[in-house]
């Protein structure tokens, strides 16, 4: 099932181990293929690969999770490592977020990398009264999901990062940490990445929409989910969007994404991280 705004369909056969590393590959298919996405079924001229750990695994509270992976290069490639909630136990809207371990654009004109987190569901006085209303779905008389971007709840937008230390074209290693009350992003070029200082930081506090100077400012308090519960995705999509390093270059296809290794590990407070699973 792939997002609407992807130009790629997502198929086991891009998926391989080779020399110790999982290999995602992203190639041109001649003649189009049938791939579902969110909202219906369509034909794809690109396929790729990408998994998850839904039914399997969830990322929760006073976890750390670390990558090591050798990202995209091609014009259009888009990696991304990210999480959803799981919809489990007495979940709340509030407590239901997406957080961007990053997302990669692997242009090499256009390179970029960020972090963040979103909210797609909210109280029923907390929904935006200028958003659309063909663009809320009712869950419950106090829960409503909102699909428009520039209406969601936001953490990220706007810190400034430097990442000139990193060579984003070699393998890089990146963590997150989630305690109860605090996520920590952080990135190396070799070596644990939660030796390093963290790039960036969520507390909980107020967080903001993205406006892109086209709708009000709005603002929500939002916290660690006291009960995280999150299905793991790494993806290696591809978008033919300028913004998104497109359009796509089929000459340099196929191309690859590389995965040494995803970790999973337990940390008790005050205690040393210990490996509680691998991806």
């Amino acid at each position: 099932m792939q997002n609407t705004g992807v130009d790629c369909a997502y198929i086991k056969e891009n998926i391989s181990f080779r020399d110790g590393f999982l290999v995602f590959t992203q190639r041109r298919e001649r003649p189009p293929i049938l791939g579902k996405t969110w909202t219906s079924e369509k034909t794809f001229n690109y396929s790729s690969g990408g998994i998850h750990t839904h039914g399997e695994f969830a990322l929760k509270n006073n976890m750390y999770l670390e990558l090591r992976c050798k990202l995209p290069s091609n014009n259009g490639g888009y990696g991304a490592f990210w999480t959803m909630s799981n919809k489990v136990g007495d979940w709340k809207p509030e407590d239901l977020l997406e957080i961007d371990m990053f997302e990669f654009i692997g242009n090499r004109e256009k390179t970029r990398f960020w972090s963040g987190l979103w909210w797609h569901d909210f109280r029923k006085n907390e929904v935006p009264q200028a958003v659309d209303v063909k663009h809320v779905k009712k869950r419950s008389e106090d829960h409503f999901f909102v699909n428009e971007q520039r209406f969601k709840a936001h953490f990220g937008e706007g810190v400034k990062v430097d990442h000139s230390h990193i060579d984003f074209y070699s393998f890089i290693t990146f963590g997150l940490q989630v305690t109860d009350n605090t996520m920590m992003w952080h990135i190396v070029q070799n070596g644990p990445a939660w030796k390093s200082d963290p790039y960036l930081v969520f507390k909980g506090g107020t967080v903001h929409n993205r406006t892109y100077g086209q709708v009000p400012d709005v603002q929500w308090e939002r916290n660690v989910p006291e009960k995280m519960n999150a299905r793991i995705i790494l993806n290696y999509a591809l978008r033919n969007a300028d913004w998104a390093g497109g359009p796509a270059e089929d000459d340099q296809m196929p191309s690859e994404m590389l995965v040494d290794y995803v970790r999973v590990y337990n940390i008790p407070v005050n205690a040393t991280p210990r490996a509680e699973a691998e991806l």
